[in-house]
Order: structure tokens, then C-alpha cells, then sequence
């Protein structure tokens, strides 16, 4: 059967946003204005750092490329309505053969202007998992050998057919993180920039197998390099479980995802790389902790009228994973992201 903390860091793996899902958000929307003069439209279009409110209230459309450069930055003037679909091909001792996990995620992302210079970010990561484990399993949960030896109805059915399928919602988290408006700038035309916060998992699941069961806290930090052609990152994420049902496992879970992107010019605005998530379960044994994969994937920017949209898709490879549990060796991810600039608002 899965590992139940093992399946747990599977379905919290997507807790942490590609390249771009960390947005700023602005103060009050703009009213409509006539259209702006193309010298000052290009001038502005071409300032990466600006509240596109400014770029609007000029009479200029942002362009795709500011669109994408400020995706591309953690703490860019957009929000996102970030749909992400992950596909995971399961394997290990017992697995009898590879098992599929699905899990749909939509993560809206609202950030919050705090004064003049700095910006709360708010997420609200919620999924929907599918799932190769009886959902009767979390019926056996602190029973003792002889109660589930003695349990007719259950423990057979979970004996019978372990890999049932099971669907449904899973754990609620939140994520805030804090950032200055004003990133650290490089002589060669580069810059960072960074936040932290805390985050958190509720124990929402619909059914027991598909949460951890317990209220978790801890911190949370981003920090990005974002050059003209390359955006590196890493987003780390930690939670401790410090409330919830006596009879589940403590939590001590590390989600890291890092992103590693090349930008290519162009209308479309392409980007290549790689947007994994990292996951280090503390309380599983030995070499059982870590899960590591790499990736390769491309995506665009579409307009569907006046909304930008990136659509994007990798393919990820677990180079390091538990031996000794069932746990991902493949993944596949798609994900669609709704630009909503702050203007709009």
C-alpha cells in the first residue's frame, strides 16, 4: 500500500508556484483614459518594474513582453489564477507495477500593498486528487494489530484491493510572504528580489487518506535572480504539524521548488527550463526522505482577447526518491495561468 506520509509529500508537492506566482498587487483601478502617445507607450512598455496601473492611466496596453517579464519576476505587478495538473506514475516494492496519481491545483494568488515599500502575497494553494489507495484504509488509522485482525469489513477490503482508487479534495494551505517593492539591482542589468512569511496546512481532506489529518505551520522565503535571458529561484516552504487528530503521524515536511528558466525573445514569448518541487519527509526513515526530480518543459504566452494567458508543460524525472516506499518517478505537469493585471481591479 502507499506510504501514507509518503502519498502526503506527493499531494503537497504543488504547494509552491513555478517562476511567477508570487505577483504584487496595486492600489485602486484606473478609469479609463484615451489613447497614449506611441513614443511614451513604448517608453513605459519597456520598464519591467512598473505598476501597470501607470502604463494604463497613460493610455498604452502593456505589452506582451511586460506581461511576461513580470510573470517571470515573484513579485510582479500581476495577480494569477494559476491552474496546475499534475500526472504522477507511482512505483516501488509491492507497487505491482506503476500506479497513476492525478491532482488538479488552483492556487489564486491576491497580493496586498503594504505602505509605499513592501507587499503581502497571499496564496490559497486548494487540490483535487485522485489517488491509487483505499479510501477504507483511513478507517484502520490508531487501531492496534489485534483491533484490525479482528475488523471484518474494512481491513479485507483494504487487504483485497489496496490500490482501490480514491477522489476527492485534499489539505487547505496558505502561504504569506512579505516582500520589498524595490529590488537589489546588479551592474550588469540584473536584479533580485525576495520575501518571507509563514505558511500554513489545514486538515480539510475530504476523505483520510488524502490529508495528513493534522493543523501545520512554519515558514516560508523566496528569493530570485532575474536577467535578461535567465530567471533562476528557489521557494522553500517547512511545516510542523502542531495540532490535529492524536491518532496520525507528526508532520515534518520541506517542500523547495526551484526554477530554472531561459528566456527566449520573441511575440510569443516562449520560456524553457524547469519548475520542480522538492520534498523532504523528516519523519520517514533512512533513505526514505527525499524526493528530487529534474525537469524539462516549455511555455507561452496566448491572448484570449485582452487576457494573457501562459500555457506551459514539463516533463520531471524523480533522480532521487524513497527505495523502500511506493513513491513518483514520473511526472507530468500542465498548467494554465490567467494574467489579471492589478489595473483590472
Amino acid at each position: 500500500m502507499v506510504s501514507r506520509l509518503s502519498l502526503c509529500s506527493l499531494l503537497f508537492s504543488g504547494l509552491a508556484c513555478a517562476s511567477g506566482d508570487l505577483p504584487t498587487l496595486g492600489t485602486a483601478p484606473a478609469k479609463p483614459v484615451a489613447q497614449g502617445d506611441p513614443e511614451t507607450c513604448h517608453r513605459l512598455q519597456q520598464d519591467f518594474d512598473i505598476d501597470l496601473k501607470k502604463v494604463v492611466r497613460a493610455g498604452c496596453d502593456p505589452s506582451t513582453e511586460q506581461i511576461a517579464k513580470l510573470m517571470d519576476n515573484p513579485v510582479g505587478n500581476l495577480v494569477l489564477l494559476f491552474n496546475q495538473y499534475d500526472y504522477t506514475a507511482l512505483k516501488g516494492p509491492n507497487s505491482n507495477g506503476t500506479r497513476m496519481l492525478g491532482k488538479y491545483s488552483f492556487m489564486p494568488t491576491f497580493p496586498i500593498s503594504l505602505g509605499e515599500d513592501w507587499n503581502l502575497i497571499n496564496r490559497l494553494p486548494m487540490s483535487y486528487v485522485s489517488a491509487p489507495v483505499n479510501q477504507k484504509a483511513g478507517n484502520l488509522i490508531g487501531m492496534g494489530p489485534n483491533e484490525i485482525l479482528s475488523d471484518r469489513g474494512d481491513f479485507a477490503s483494504v487487504v483485497q484491493d489496496p490500490f482501490d482508487r480514491t477522489s476527492g479534495f485534499g489539505d487547505l494551505a496558505y502561504v504569506g510572504v512579505f516582500s520589498p517593492k524595490e529590488p537589489i539591482r546588479f551592474a550588469g542589468g540584473g536584479k533580485m528580489v525576495w520575501g518571507f512569511g509563514p505558511t500554513a496546512m489545514f486538515p480539510t481532506a475530504e476523505k483520510d487518506v488524502l490529508g495528513t489529518g493534522k493543523y501545520s505551520l512554519g515558514p516560508a522565503f523566496v528569493a530570485a535572480y532575474l536577467g535578461e535571458d535567465w530567471t533562476l529561484g528557489l521557494f522553500p516552504q517547512h511545516w510542523w504539524s502542531v495540532a490535529g487528530d492524536s491518532k496520525r503521524k507528526d508532520v515534518s515536511l520541506t517542500n523547495i521548488q526551484y526554477f530554472i528558466q531561459r528566456n527566449i525573445p520573441g511575440p510569443e514569448q516562449w520560456r524553457i527550463g524547469m519548475t520542480p518541487n522538492v520534498t523532504v519527509n523528516w519523519k520517514a526513515e533512512g533513505g526514505n526522505k527525499v524526493t528530487f526530480p529534474i525537469g524539462l518543459g516549455a511555455g507561452r504566452i496566448f491572448n484570449f482577447g485582452k487576457l494573457p494567458v501562459r500555457i506551459s508543460g514539463e516533463i520531471q524525472y524523480s533522480a532521487i526518491h524513497p527505495e523502500d516506499l511506493i513513491s513518483s518517478r514520473w511526472n507530468f505537469r500542465l498548467s494554465f495561468i490567467p494574467v489579471i493585471p492589478t489595473f483590472m481591479f
